[in-house]
Order: C-alpha cells, then sequence, then structure tokens
C-alpha cells in the first residue's frame, strides 16, 4: 500500500530488515492482565502522527478481543432466551391461568410418587419429541391440576409453549365469545407445544359439548402433539367408565391412544378457611 506525503510517495509495507524492537508504553495498561501496551509497528510512524497518539499503542495481550467476543456471545445467547421465553408465554393471555397455577412449581411441592412422574416426564419434553400426553384422575383436591401446572410451568419457563384450558370455561367462551374465532383457537390449540386440559367433565353435557370436545381432542390428536387432561371423573383404560359414559367411546379411544393414565388417590389436600385462619393467628 502506498500513500502521499509531504516528501512523496511512501510504502506502507513494513520489510522484515526495518522491523523494529518492540516499544512498550510506560502509562498505557491492559485494564485486565496489567500488560504495558505496545507501540503499533504495523502503521508507519507518518500515520501515527497524521491519525494521533490513540493509535500509537495498542493491547500487546488478547483481553480486550476474549472480552468483546464474549459480550458478543452473551447478547445474543440474551436475546435467543428472550425470544424462546416471548414464545413460551405468548398463550399465556389466552389461557385462564390464575394465580395458584403460576405459582405452582416442582421447587414448592412435597415429593409423592406421581410427582416424581411428572418430574422426568417434564425434564423428558426438553430432550426428546414427545407425542404421548397424560390423564390425571381421581378426587378433587388430591393434586391434579397442582401436577399439571408444575409441568406447564416448568417447561414455559424453558421457552415451551402451554396452553391451558378449563374445559368449562372453553365451552362457555366458545359460545359467547369465540363462535366466530373458533379456527383461530384450534389452530392455537394445534400449535403449541402442549395442551393441558383442565377439570375435563365438569361441564353439562349436550350434543353440542360432545360435538365441541371431540373437535378440541382431535385436532390435538391430528398435530401427534402430546396434552395432559386432569378430571375428577372415574378411568379405566380397558373397561367402561363414567368418561365413556359421559363422553362416548369415540372421545375415550382417543384418550386411550394419546394420554398415559395416573391416578391420584388420597383425601383432599385443600385447606379451608377455618383451617386457614387458624394458621394464621396461632403460627
Amino acid at each position: 500500500m502506498e500513500i502521499i506525503t509531504r516528501n512523496g510517495i511512501k510504502n506502507l509495507k513494513v520489510s522484515d530488515e526495518n522491523k523494529k524492537e518492540t516499544e512498550y508504553s510506560r502509562d498505557k495498561k491492559c485494564s485486565v492482565c496489567g500488560k504495558p501496551y505496545m507501540k503499533n509497528n504495523m502503521l508507519p510512524d507518518e500515520i501515527i502522527n497524521i491519525l494521533g497518539d490513540k493509535i500509537k499503542y495498542i493491547p500487546s495481550c488478547k483481553c480486550h478481543e476474549t472480552f468483546y467476543e464474549k459480550k458478543i456471545e452473551e447478547l445474543s445467547s440474551k436475546s435467543d432466551h428472550e425470544r424462546a421465553l416471548n414464545r413460551g408465554g405468548r398463550y399465556k393471555n389466552f389461557s385462564p391461568m390464575d394465580f395458584k397455577f403460576i405459582n405452582s412449581t416442582f421447587e414448592k411441592a412435597e415429593i409423592t410418587d406421581n410427582l416424581s412422574i411428572c418430574m422426568r416426564y417434564a425434564k423428558a419434553f426438553m430432550t426428546k419429541e414427545i407425542h404421548t400426553g397424560l390423564i390425571f384422575y381421581g378426587n378433587s383436591g388430591t393434586g391434579k391440576t397442582f401436577n399439571s401446572a408444575c409441568i406447564g410451568n416448568y417447561l414455559m419457563d424453558r421457552g415451551k409453549s402451554v396452553l391451558v384450558l378449563n374445559l368449562a370455561c372453553y365451552l362457555t367462551n366458545l359460545k359467547a365469545q369465540w363462535s366466530s374465532m373458533e379456527t383461530e383457537v384450534l389452530k392455537k390449540i394445534s400449535e403449541c407445544d402442549l395442551l393441558i386440559i383442565d377439570d375435563f367433565g365438569a361441564e353439562k353435557i349436550t350434543d353440542w359439548v360432545l360435538e365441541k370436545v371431540f373437535l378440541l381432542i382431535d385436532t390435538r390428536y391430528k398435530t401427534e402433539k402430546p396434552l395432559i387432561i386432569t378430571t375428577n371423573l372415574e378411568y379405566r383404560k380397558d373397561e367402561n367408565c363414567d368418561i365413556e359414559k359421559i363422553f362416548g367411546r369415540r372421545i375415550k379411544d382417543r384418550i386411550n391412544e394419546m394420554c398415559y393414565p395416573l391416578c391420584f388417590l388420597g383425601e383432599s389436600r385443600r385447606k379451608g378457611a377455618e383451617e386457614s385462619f387458624l394458621e394464621i393467628i396461632l403460627y
């Protein structure tokens, strides 16, 4: 490379013969490792005189290179994480997630056999392509909704999209508000990574309800994506049970094919107002 100076044309290429011994700055040092800056021998004195002292000395280490590379990696990782969280949370406004649901996590749970299974399922969801869902059945207050919420929150915190539907609320909204946008609603149901249908069977059954429930489950079935169902109804895979009596064989067969059953036994763990009040004033 050549430049024109007052004294004529100068060749900027530094030959081996003209290489100078490294000169180090007495004042400028690396803020990371403390090594002194060295004189910039890549440019001739003429250029340094033109551009000033700011380029006269340059780092003799690679600390700043490494620092900026790390910063770029951190920003990229942060951006990826934010995109994942946005994807995971984009259904929250659509789902009726109450305070209890959002605050249900594995960390706050009492370890049970069913909870251990749910934890393994949630962890597998992050590393494998999952097609099989779960159906939690048993008496009310035994932890079915809590366990499903633990799975849902675990996945959403890690960027998975989870849609939660209380079946009775879903059907009410479908009739009152969503009738003109049912296609869009079903599209969301088909797209999310996990669908949770809570309190399955608490609604009054009509032909319209049976049609909409089958369409809901069948939409999920066709995508080969998992769903979790919680219900107080009796469920037996190979025998006639409450779910078959109420919803019919067609819906029961879909659930049989899509979901692994977990039975929740025991008395209700939900605290009454009296018990909660006594805890407040006595402890």
